[in-house]
Formats: structure tokens, sequence, C-alpha cells
């Protein structure tokens, strides 16, 4: 079996000890969520296992373990969402306000990431917070470079509105793209 051979199993804790810190950050900006964030992290590492075979090339692991990532917070989302209209129904929900929470820029600018749609905010993540290329995400979405292109500029344009309306965070409206973490 594949996951028998040592080098493969090096290969694997090598990813997880290299990824484990930009797989966190892409959880936790996508969830919100510390906790649920590492939960994420650590499905994606249980999925990831169990497809290593799947992968055909070890230099796009990054790419990989980021697909299986999206997918498993995808999935809680759709399973928190019919939780959230139960527990509505059942009056089991308190309603927060605005005013219950700290306000604070990190936190504006979380929630205005959650505020946009799940495919803009995964552009805008894979290009600002991971350093990817249009071309590379392109690729890991399946979608056209120009499809890219305009995400992350509705992005954009969505994020300083959102962030303009607290009237805060003017400066946060350039968003800059990080460098890639690359395996040496």
């Amino acid at each position: 079996m594949w996951f028998k051979r040592p080098n493969k199993k090096e290969k694997f804790s090598h990813w997880i000890e290299r990824y484990h810190a930009a797989l966190y950050r892409h959880a936790l900006w996508m969830t919100g969520q510390p906790d649920l964030a590492a939960d994420m992290v650590q499905e994606t590492y249980y999925q990831a296992w169990q497809s290593l075979g799947k992968l055909r090339d070890d230099d796009h692991a990054l790419p990989w373990l980021l697909i299986i990532l999206r997918r498993a917070v995808y999935r809680e989302h759709r399973q928190q969402c019919r939780f959230d209209h139960l527990a509505r129904e059942f009056g089991m929900l308190e309603n927060k306000t605005k005013d219950d929470v700290e306000d604070n820029e990190l936190l504006d600018l979380c929630h205005s990431l959650e505020a946009l749609s799940p495919s803009h905010r995964e552009t805008l993540l894979l290009y600002a917070l991971h350093g990817f290329t249009y071309q590379e995400i392109s690729e890991q979405l399946d979608i056209p470079v120009g499809t890219v292109m305009s995400r992350i500029s509705r992005a954009r344009a969505a994020l300083n509105r959102l962030l303009n309306d607290n009237q805060q965070h003017a400066k946060v409206v350039s968003i800059n793209r990080n460098k890639r973490i690359q395996d040496k």
C-alpha cells in the first residue's frame, strides 16, 4: 500500500509541519472561529491521509490540501446552517448585536470577509493570504483566469465598501499578495 512506504509517511509529516500555519490561517479566515478552524485543519489532514494516492505531484501538496480544506469548511458550513435553522426555530440561539462584540480592526475585517460571497472570499484568500498567482488559482478552482481576476477585483471593492462603512479602516483598501510558501 502507498502509505506503508516510510518516505511517504515522512513526506506527509513534512507537509503537516510545513503547511500547518498556512492551513490554519486559511481556515480561520474562512470560519472566523479558532476552534472550528483547528477542527477543519484536522479534518483536512484526515481526508488527505485517506486519499494520499490521489495526489499526482508532490510539488502541489499545498494547493491540494487547500482544496481539501475548502471542501471540509463548506461541508461544515452546510451542516451548521441546517443546525442554526433548527436552533432558531426552537429559540436556542441568542441574537447578538454589534454592540456585544468588541470593536477592533481585526474583528471588523473578519466580519467583512464573512460578508463576502464564498467564491469571492476564497479567491481573495488564495491570492492575498497564500500568494497564489491568478493562473494557480484558476487551476485550483477550475475557473478561467479572467474569472479569477474579476472575483479578486470585486472582492476588493466589496471589502473596501464594507470596511469604509465602518469609517475606520480606509488603510486596509490595498490588499497585496503575500509571497507563497515554497518547499526548499
